[in-house]
């Protein structure tokens, strides 16, 4: 019998470990319900109910692998004063029980002289890897204003953790970035704050910083560091060039997907070559390349990535590809294009597959795995087998074999939908 009771623990020591590390399935449903389901099985196992007002803004929902949630509302910089004077709770279930936070947003102006200094914070909370602690990024800047009109500013990027129920600041480390003349009298045209990038399920032991202005036409991403926790300190490493818009990253930070959006303003939507970038140990590779792909220069139809996913072993990197135009709908000329019948017809059949999920293996010069019209992007159930939206069902997909496991989970669409 004590044979028995040892062979059953030894099996307990190896099964309990794989559970724990089995993904997590959960599904945002209108009236504010969060459904777990089985990723295996795509069978129900629970329900939590969350704000009503989240279901509209999924992207401010966050889920990580232990099953925590945290819905914070999206606050930046330059505050208005009805930002400051509004209510900004932060709604956060701790597996167990739903809490609210306060999100420490705050706005204050003095009259200096003939000036006014406005002095304001805007903290945005994260969930953390191992749901041991909330943690908190801001810019806290110090602007200079004379009749309404942006002088300078000075800005600090703050980083801090706190218990679950917000208390206990523990400060991490921060960055003041350098004194800013706002040359056009708006300090968001012309100076930087601090833009993080965090993994889906929590700060772990990496994220990306980048130093981001707004710009009057386009944006400026003027430098980027990856943070990495080294025995209980946050050390910054530059990333150059400065990151653009991140997709996704490895856990260490060394393999980014990064897209490249299209420059186009006033009016305008294609004005340049949007690209998707695998940059990896010092090496960058190109994973989707609109014109390239797409050759698309004379009409006024940009196709992009909406996300992207690496696989597990990073041995994939998945991508949703979408367009600004509908295959039914007319399309414009680009700013400087030309009519050309056969692009246009080109155009029209690419549309006609959107959007789509393609699949390519990162190498020097990617190579196309799999291309999956009429599909959304989720993420990865394994190394093999992605999750799509497809007629808004959830489908696996295995790479491998190029099987379908269909399910009858309906979803709104990929935003509602949550893998950890």
């Amino acid at each position: 019998m004590a044979r028995e009771f040892l062979r059953i623990g030894v099996t307990l020591l190896f099964v309990l470990p794989a559970m724990g590390q089995g993904k997590r399935l959960w599904v945002l449903r209108a009236g504010g319900e969060m459904v777990e389901y089985d990723p295996a099985t795509f069978a129900q196992k629970q329900t939590v109910k969350v704000p009503p007002e989240a279901v509209q803004l999924p992207q401010n929902v966050s889920v990580n692998q232990l099953g925590q949630i945290l819905f914070a509302p999206t606050v930046s910089l330059p505050l208005g004063e009805s930002d400051a004077e509004a209510a900004h709770k932060v709604w956060f279930w701790n597996g167990r029980t739903a809490t609210t936070i306060e999100q420490g947003v705050t706005r204050a102006s003095v009259k200096e002289g003939s000036n006014f200094v406005v002095t304001e914070t805007a903290p945005v909370p994260y969930l953390s890897a191992d749901g041991k602690y909330l943690l908190w990024f801001a810019n806290r800047s110090r602007r200079l204003q004379r009749e309404e009109v942006d002088l300078s500013t000075i800005t600090t990027w703050q980083f801090w953790r706190t218990d679950l129920t917000g208390s206990i600041r523990e400060e991490l480390t921060s960055s003041k970035f350098p004194d800013c003349h706002c040359t056009t009298g708006s300090c968001e045209e012309t100076c930087p704050y601090g833009v993080v990038w965090v993994p889906q399920d929590g700060v772990g032991k990496c994220f990306l910083l980048t130093q981001f202005v707004a710009g009057q036409t386009q944006p400026v991403y003027m430098a980027s560091s990856r943070y990495q926790e080294e025995e209980g300190k946050w050390i910054a490493n530059p990333v150059s060039p400065p990151l653009r818009r991140v997709l996704d990253a490895a856990s260490d930070g060394n393999v980014i997907v990064e897209a490249i959006p299209d420059t186009g303003c006033c009016g305008w939507v294609n004005q340049s070559n949007d690209q998707t970038l695998l940059r990896m140990y010092g090496k960058t590779s190109t994973a989707f390349d609109e014109q390239a792909t797409l050759k698309n220069p004379d009409y006024d139809v940009s196709f992009y990535t909406s996300n992207a996913r690496l696989s597990p072993e990073i041995g994939y990197v998945a991508m949703t590809i979408v367009a600004t135009a509908q295959a039914n709908k007319p399309i414009q000329l680009a700013q400087e294009g030309q009519a050309n019948p056969e692009e246009s017809q080109h155009i029209r059949k690419a549309l006609a597959d959107l959007p789509a999920v393609e699949i390519r293996s990162p190498e020097d010069s990617p190579r196309r795995v799999a291309y999956l019209p009429h599909a959304t992007l989720v993420g990865w159930l394994s190394e093999k087998e992605v999750l799509l939206v497809e007629s808004h069902l959830l489908v696996g997909y295995n790479v491998a074999t190029g099987a379908r496991r269909k399910s009858s989970v309906h979803v709104e669409d990929a935003a509602h939908v949550f893998l950890r």
